[in-house]
Order: C-alpha cells, then structure tokens, then sequence
C-alpha cells in the first residue's frame, strides 16, 4: 500500500528533528522511501523554510560532493 504524502513529509521531519542533520541517503533509508520521493519532499519543505539544504564539496569519507538536510 502506498504510503501518503503527507506521512512521508512527517517522517522525514521527525527523523531529521531525531538524528540531526543526515545525507539525502541516509535520510532515504531512515524513512525507506525512494531518493526521488525524498528529493522531490525535501524541496517542498525547503520552500516552506522548514529544512535547510546544505551542498558540500566533499565527504571526508568517499572524497565525492554530497548534500545533506
């Protein structure tokens, strides 16, 4: 069944309001949903000034640009 849109908005609010500030990834995964469904609701929610996109140049780790929320 698929989930609601506005299930998903509150999901990814309270897990970032948990966790912090996450990557697209790991948020995708903390609410198992897909990186486009992710995507698409965290613009809307940046439009409404409620989250904040962060792009960073590069992970400590890989070494590759990635964006975080």
């Amino acid at each position: 069944m698929k989930r609601r849109v506005i299930d998903i908005k509150k999901a990814i609010l309270k897990t970032l309001e948990k966790e912090g500030e996450l990557s697209l990834k790991a948020l995708e995964i903390k609410v198992n949903s897909g990186s486009q469904t992710i995507q698409t609701q965290i613009e809307e929610l940046e439009f409404f000034k409620l989250v904040e996109v962060i792009k960073h140049k590069k992970s400590e780790k890989t070494g590759r640009p990635y964006t975080s929320v």
